[in-house]
């Protein structure tokens, strides 16, 4: 083992006392930390307070070998969970039949952007549990990604592996989780952990359409379509994946009673294309309603009136200031307006004004009830 020169004295401390180590205090004065335990009689775990001590590294070692015999936990493994003594760590591991040495490179990145999707999603959703959420950028989600560690992959087909420190952020939550106080962080791994739980258990006993109706008529609901986004796109079609999903708790926070640490949340093949129909539907909750938008002219799909005047459909780029993003959307225009979409189209940075109402659904989406359209100011003319 290398590794065990990195593990800090107070970290094995806290660990062995997460463990149902006491700490003697009559030892520090002898800068040594010495733990004891009733279920193990006659046997102490001692190792030097100080990194900097001759025999630091073999005491800790020593500590950690007996441990793992103690124990029946893998030395690595245990190495592992001390080295993440502050952190919740989400394993997600990528299973496939068939040559398993290689992943396409597009899908091996669309897995790191995904997983990022997915922690955003549950730190929205500790935050502001709602179906859907208009946008993932809240600082929270941004600070929770921002602390959050990219680890070394493990043995087992593809294992991607991030490390989350629970008290990375001081934020109170808005899920009533079974425990009354965790931290923002555990809040979040909590919902993630839940959530993906709740969503597989659905599929498995055929209760989908009773979990969307709850979801729908629940005032903090635990999943919404952001999450449902992030985890069908973690499958490849060409791959034909499955998905483990598992987490190693921090041992400086309880994790609930009806949380069992130790199982596996399996998201098979074939649960893929039912999880985005839960998207779906839970995207579908979004209420259309009117507003301003600000946007380009991207398309001019009109025809020619018996007048000899266009009108008709015009695909625009507007910015959802509310969401951070920008969404095509169609429109119908008649020939006064059409008139306008052609200016803008033709101009070198030129913006409309389109007063509205955009409809939830798949890019472009329709803008209707339209009671403004106007040309704004213009810059250099093509």
């Amino acid at each position: 083992m290398n590794a065990e020169s990195t593990i800090a004295p107070t970290d094995l401390r806290d660990y062995l006392r997460a463990a149902g180590w006491s700490l003697r205090e009559d030892a520090l004065r002898d800068r040594l930390y010495v733990m004891e335990n009733g279920r193990y009689a006659r046997r102490q775990m001692a190792f030097p307070m100080d990194t900097t001590a001759p025999d630091y590294r073999e005491s800790v070692l020593r500590v950690c070998v007996k441990l793992a015999e103690l124990t029946g936990v893998p030395l690595d493994a245990l190495v592992a969970r001390i080295q993440d003594l502050k952190d919740d760590v989400l394993r997600l591991r990528i299973s496939f039949d068939g040559n398993d040495s290689s992943l396409p490179l597009s899908f091996a990145g669309t897995l790191v952007q995904n997983t990022e999707k997915l922690l955003k999603a549950a730190a929205c959703t500790a935050l502001r549990p709602r179906t859907h959420h208009p946008r993932l950028s809240l600082n929270e989600a941004s600070q929770l990604i921002e602390r959050t560690r990219f680890q070394q992959t493990e043995r087992g087909s593809f294992v991607l592996k991030v490390a989350c420190p629970i008290y990375a952020l001081e934020v109170q939550g808005g899920l009533a989780l079974d425990d009354s106080n965790p931290p923002f962080v555990r809040q979040a791994t909590l919902a993630l952990q839940q959530s993906l739980a709740k969503l597989t258990s659905a599929i498995e006993a055929d209760t989908l359409d009773s979990l969307v109706d709850e979801l729908k008529a629940s005032e903090a609901p635990i999943i919404s379509s952001n999450l449902c986004e992030a985890v069908a796109g973690m499958y490849d079609e060409s791959v034909e994946n499955s998905i483990d999903v598992s987490f190693d708790w921090s041992v400086l926070h309880e994790i609930p009673a009806s949380v069992r640490s130790s199982v596996r949340i399996r998201i098979q093949r074939d649960y893929f294309s039912r999880i985005e129909q839960v998207r779906r539907e839970l995207r579908a909750v979004e209420l259309a309603t009117d507003d301003t938008f600000i946007g380009t002219v991207e398309r001019l799909d009109g025809e020619i009136d018996d007048d000899g005047r266009r009108s008709g459909d015009v695909i625009l780029a507007l910015l959802l200031p509310d969401e951070g993003e920008t969404v095509r959307a169609r429109i119908s225009l008649n020939a006064d307006d059409y008139e306008k979409a052609i200016t803008a189209h033709r101009t070198n940075g030129a913006y409309i004004c389109v007063v509205g109402r955009l409809r939830p659904g798949r890019q472009p989406r329709q803008l209707t009830n339209v009671t403004r359209f106007e040309l704004l100011g213009t810059t250099q003319t093509s």
